[in-house]
């Protein structure tokens, strides 16, 4: 979204009398109309009715926007390691789709700047298998050598 701000132009020209069907304030007011369209289009409809009045321009609903919605990153963190962190596999259904779903939670976790080591992923995962798979956890945890996520997956695409 904010490679459309790129498109808008930020500070509102002043009007030219070089060319009077297209000057600069209408084309700024076409782009502005644009950018505020693609941002609208983008809320919830209780959003929508809340920011659809045109007293905001482009930029400015952007940067109301960022203001007020900005901080539910903090909590999407602090929501993303309480889920990981309390996620566990179930009986009826694939282990290997809920494995991606653990690898999911770690790429929010990483794009969070909070990145897990790979072992830690590993065995993160063996351990959250249902009780159907405990006795294939254990074999995994008393492997010699590294189990990387690759070795995880291949082995849990065997076992299924």
């Amino acid at each position: 979204m904010k490679g459309l701000l790129t498109v808008i132009q930020v500070i509102r020209p002043e009007p030219t009398n070089t060319d009077p069907r297209t000057t600069e304030i209408e084309q700024w007011i076409e782009k502005d109309q644009i950018g505020r369209g693609a941002i609208l289009s983008a809320l919830s409809d209780t959003l929508f009715d809340v920011y659809c009045s045109d007293s905001y321009t482009a930029k400015s609903l952007w940067d109301e926007l960022d203001r007020k919605y900005n901080i539910e990153e903090q909590g999407l963190e602090k929501y993303s390691v309480f889920k990981f962190m309390r996620y566990q596999m179930v009986e009826d259904r694939s282990i290997a789709e809920q494995t991606h779903e653990i690898i999911n939670l770690e790429h929010a976790l990483a794009d969070a700047e909070m990145k897990l080591p790979k072992k830690f992923l590993v065995m993160s995962i063996v351990d959250k298998f249902s009780k159907s798979w405990e006795n294939f956890g254990m074999t995994l945890k008393h492997q010699k050598g590294r189990l990387s996520l690759d070795d995880l997956m291949i082995a849990i695409s065997i076992e299924e």
